[in-house]
Parts: C-alpha cells; sequence; structure tokens
C-alpha cells in the first residue's frame, strides 16, 4: 500500500519578509492587481478638491506575516479607510485580513473588502467594518473599472470614514467591448 503525501502551504509560507517602507495615510488600498492599483491612482489624482492622503500596496509584497505586521504598525494604524480588493477569498491571504480586520475594528477604521472576481462572498463581507450598501456600491464602482469609478470608490469609502470629501458624480460605465476605427482615430 502507498500513502499518498500531500503538502499545502499558503501564499504567506514563500516569501521572505520586505517592508515597503509607507508612512501612514487617511486612506490606503491593497490589492494584488497592478491594474487596480493604478486605476486608484489615476482616481486619486482626478478627484476635485482637497484629497485624503493615499498609499496604494500590491498584496504580494504582504505575504509574510512579518510583512503583514510591519505595514499595519507602520502605514494602516493611522489610516482613516482601508479598501482591499482580494482576489481569491479569504483563504488567500489569511493572516493578513485577519489582522487587518482587527485593527479596523479596534480603531473604527472603515473597512471595505471586496471580492475581485465577480461573485459575493460572505466572509469578506464579514470582514467588512462597512455596510452592506457602501460594499454593493464599492464593488459594483470597481468593478465598472476605470479611473472615475476608482475615484468614486475612494469618495463614498473616504465619506464613510469621515473625511470631507465631495460626493462623487455619475460614473459612466466602461464598455465591455469595442472596436477602433482608423479613419475615426
Amino acid at each position: 500500500m502507498h500513502v499518498v503525501f500531500r503538502e499545502s502551504h499558503g501564499l504567506e509560507e514563500t516569501a521572505a519578509p520586505y517592508d515597503p517602507g509607507q508612512t501612514p495615510a487617511e486612506m490606503v488600498v491593497l490589492s494584488f492587481s497592478d491594474s487596480d492599483l493604478g486605476a486608484f491612482a489615476a482616481g486619486w489624482r482626478g478627484m476635485a478638491g482637497p484629497r485624503p492622503s493615499l498609499r496604494l500596496q500590491n498584496l504580494v509584497a504582504l505575504r509574510h506575516p512579518v510583512s503583514v505586521d510591519s505595514y499595519l504598525d507602520n502605514t494602516l494604524s493611522g489610516a482613516r479607510a482601508i479598501l482591499i480588493r482580494l482576489l481569491g477569498g479569504e483563504s488567500y491571504w489569511p493572516y493578513g485580513l485577519a489582522s487587518v480586520q482587527d485593527l479596523a475594528r479596534r480603531r473604527g477604521i472603515a473597512l471595505a473588502v471586496l471580492p475581485v472576481d465577480g461573485r459575493e462572498d460572505p466572509a469578506l463581507a464579514a470582514a467588512s467594518t462597512v455596510g452592506p450598501a457602501l460594499l454593493s456600491r464599492l464593488t459594483a464602482l470597481c468593478d465598472m473599472g476605470g479611473a472615475a469609478a476608482a475615484g468614486a470608490a475612494l469618495a463614498e469609502l473616504g465619506r464613510a470614514a469621515g473625511l470631507a470629501l465631495p460626493a462623487p458624480g455619475p460614473v459612466g460605465e466602461l464598455p465591455a467591448c469595442g472596436w477602433w476605427d482608423p479613419e475615426a482615430g
């Protein structure tokens, strides 16, 4: 008889500790997607009036528990709002999600944890500190894509955190497909 040996490793076990060296900010966005982070950066730049301070971080850099602890102490501890776009659900970043959730609940931080795959995720919703109506709106904005929608998501979450931000205007949805006409440009 042969016994099959199976070993399971989490994402946090595969990396060396890393400190991104970011200072605290009023708002923080975490995602595994650089295009997500780029959209939030562009959306933040396009916000009218005074903007809150913002930090963006790819979650790949926060795989190791020591990296998570350092980031919580150095960056997230000063946040008033945190948005996490989590690909793969709770099981893909368990230590980080539990740590951020604990910090948000202890400090009264507006935390929105959103799925990236277009499906509802009750575990991510339960990890959030904002209500279901706001989570639904933020998910819809993030799923729309683009800088305008990302900026509106930042404004919505910032307002929920008590930051003095104007209400976001209507956001046009990006088309699901398109074409280019060389004569029209």
